[in-house]
């Protein structure tokens, strides 16, 4: 089954005391087994790895809020879809379905 529309992934930003962070988790893997996308989860509780934090602040992302989510593609280029809020199923599939080519 291949992935859909060129979305490689989805990357959840969750802390531990984040009071949102289980319902966007939850709404994360619902989609992504729904449209067959791999679900990246990065608790920063503590701090984020080195090389996802460089990754991230070359392409001008800035986590400063929980859940954050991030659509990456197959290219590896990343959007911002949403910064300290849950976004809901059927928000995040259309945000999803605005990038097919």
């Amino acid at each position: 089954m291949k992935m859909y529309m060129g979305v490689k992934k989805l990357m959840i930003f969750t802390q531990k005391n984040c009071p949102n962070c289980p319902a966007m988790k939850e709404i994360a893997f619902e989609v992504g087994k729904k449209l067959n996308i791999p679900i990246h989860l990065v608790d920063i509780s503590d701090s984020m790895p080195e090389q996802l934090e460089f990754d991230l602040l070359q392409k001008q992302i800035y986590i400063a809020a929980t859940p954050s989510v991030i659509l990456v593609d197959e290219d590896d280029s990343m959007r911002e879809l949403v910064l300290g809020e849950v976004i809901y199923n059927e928000e995040l599939e259309r945000r999803i379905l605005l990038n097919k080519e």
